[in-house]
């Protein structure tokens, strides 16, 4: 019985020396030598690197955006366009009507003033290119240095009207009366000038 009892107390000792040396399951997933059916060990959330993100290459404006912003640009367009009062082309201006640009722009050009009356009035300076001047009453007004490149002054009264230095290239005369009017170079026309100035004659000079 003692033998008996020696040999069992010597399996137990190595028995429970066997089961000391033997690693965890944690040791093995450590190492990488624990068995494909071992559960890896938990990751903590520090570990976790975060997803990359792509930097933007440039701000994208949302297309609602857009179109509000090409709504307001057509909007301010319109707007800037109706402050911009235009004459209907061809349409005869009333007499106040220039006045009004006389004394705003002294721009006439390309408008319709045929049969106006401007007795004595001040067009000087003015840009009267392409103006129509058919007919219209001029006498004794002033158009000393005005551009009247184009005009048309067929059968206007140019009676004593100053003309003294205005651009007259293209100009239309044909009919108009131009007696004792100054012309560009500061002569005074004659009587009898009609469509083109004449020189006036002196009454000393015939003998």
């Amino acid at each position: 019985m003692t033998i008996f009892r020696v040999f069992g107390v010597a399996a137990g000792i190595f028995v429970a020396a066997t089961i000391v040396d033997l690693p965890s399951p944690g040791v093995w997933a450590a190492d990488g030598t624990g068995g494909a059916g071992d559960p890896a060990p938990p990751v903590s959330s520090d570990q976790v690197s975060p997803t990359p993100q792509k930097k933007a290459m440039g701000a994208v404006v949302p297309k609602k955006r857009k179109k509000r912003k090409s709504l307001a640009k057509g909007k301010a367009v319109r707007k800037a366009s109706a402050a911009i009062v235009e004459t209907v082309p061809g349409k005869r201006l009333a007499l106040d009507e220039v006045m009004v640009l006389l004394k705003t722009s002294r721009d006439l050009s390309g408008k319709n003033l045929s049969g106006i009356n401007l007795v004595g009035a001040n067009l000087g300076k003015c840009n009267l290119k392409g103006v129509d001047l058919s007919n219209a009453n001029l006498e004794r007004a002033d158009l000393g240095e005005s551009d009247l490149e184009r005009a048309n002054l067929s059968g206007a009264n140019l009676r004593m009207a100053s003309l003294k230095l205005s651009g007259m290239t293209g100009a239309n005369l044909e009919n108009a009366i131009l007696d004792g009017a100054i012309w560009q170079d500061g002569r005074i026309c004659g009587k009898g000038s009609l469509g083109i100035c004449r020189e006036a004659v002196s009454p000393f000079s015939a003998k």
